[in-house]
């Protein structure tokens, strides 16, 4: 099952930068987007935060809930969907997931003893694959279109460091997944006020449909969904589960090709090949091992 929960999210995880790219389109900000993230999954994960106890965090103890809501409520998504605003779709689908794991990988050694450790061979292949895909990706494109890409390329590996330490600190913890998820989200709706006192009703303003679609996909599946099932991949394969954003790429750039109409490539094609002998190699130790 923690397999399936890492595909799942993989595909969930790898739409995203297209999606959030159609509500850039659409001239939603990136204040907005993280509004409309949080406030839809903040009211979804309301009663269940209620249930599981307000004065102890639903079990996780609130300074622990406070630093893992730092790690991967707004100001992650700002960073993340931030990147965006300089860089292309594709470069968040390679650049995130390349350094996911690694940093992942890193900080499991050294917060976690040899309780996780993810197969170095595995790790150096998925690592790879990411990078011949975001090297034929760039060789390709007009870099003068994307001038400043550096800069969303730079927030690409910021959020990655960010999940990667939310990833390791909910092991180390030894987290109730829902609980995690039941907290980030409602305490994300503190950004809901602090929104409209700089922002005002500018967003009511906008593209309704882009609202709606940008509510539904960033408020309930990668919020709520996507976070959840991550959470019980984590549950049962430990700082493994981060493995699977090496399918980001794929994801992502087959959109890009089916929505976007942007070509196959070659490098493409063997990024696919190395991302996918790492993902086996690494998952068949990690079975082998339980």
């Amino acid at each position: 099952m923690g397999i399936l929960y890492g595909l799942v999210v993989a595909i969930i995880w790898g739409a995203q930068p297209v999606v959030a790219t159609f509500g850039y389109r659409a001239s939603l900000t990136i204040l907005d987007l993280t509004l409309l993230r949080f406030t839809v999954s903040g009211l979804v994960m309301l009663p269940l935060f209620l249930r599981r106890g307000v004065w102890n965090a639903g079990g996780t103890g609130w300074p622990r809930a406070l630093v893992l809501l730092l790690l991967a409520g707004p100001l992650y998504n700002m960073v993340l969907v931030g990147g965006l605003h300089w860089a292309p779709a594709s470069h968040s689908s390679l650049i995130y997931p390349a350094f996911t794991p690694l940093f992942t990988s890193i900080l499991a050694r050294l917060m976690l003893g040899r309780q996780d450790r993810i197969p170095l061979f595995g790790l150096g292949l998925l690592v790879l694959g990411v990078l011949v895909v975001k090297i034929g990706s760039v060789l390709q494109a007009p870099a003068q279109v994307y001038a400043d890409a550096w800069r969303g390329d730079l927030l690409f590996m910021l959020a990655a460091l960010m999940w990667s330490f939310y990833t390791v600190l909910m092991r180390r913890w030894n987290t109730d997944p829902l609980s995690v998820v039941s907290v980030i989200q409602v305490g994300a709706l503190l950004y809901v006020p602090v929104y409209f006192l700089f922002e005002g009703g500018a967003l009511f303003d906008k593209d309704l449909v882009a609202i709606a679609v940008q509510a539904g996909y960033q408020g309930l599946l990668v919020s709520v969904v996507s976070v959840l099932l991550f959470n019980l991949a984590v549950k049962q394969m430990g700082a493994k589960a981060s493995m699977f954003t090496a399918l980001m790429p794929l994801v992502g750039v087959s959109l890009a090709i089916v929505v976007l109409g942007e070509a196959m490539s070659l490098s493409l094609l063997a990024g696919a090949l190395l991302i996918s002998g790492g993902l086996f190699l690494s998952l068949r130790t990690t079975t082998s091992k339980q």
